[in-house]
């Protein structure tokens, strides 16, 4: 998906980066990490119980995420909500 999509609703990125938080109109979270400028995989979903245990578990793995997808190149163009 592409990173301005994914930004829609989006709560932090910072914390961790590479590591994007964002919630949705019924209270879960998704979770992504962004691969290059443009494009973020949604890694997972979670509800408020376990946010923090799927937060953690993808932040010990950005790394490896991004290794798999190094060799991609960007096929989506920034979202502009139209």
């Amino acid at each position: 998906m592409s990173l301005d999509e994914f930004k829609i609703g989006l709560l932090d990125r910072d914390q961790m980066p590479g590591l994007l938080i964002r919630s949705d109109e019924n209270g879960y979270y998704n979770i992504g990490i962004q691969i290059n400028d443009t494009e973020v995989v949604k890694v997972a979903s979670a509800g408020e119980d376990d946010a923090m245990t799927k937060l953690e578990y993808w932040g010990d793995r950005i790394e490896k995420v991004r290794e798999r997808y190094k060799d991609r190149q960007p096929k989506l163009k920034p979202f502009k909500g139209e």
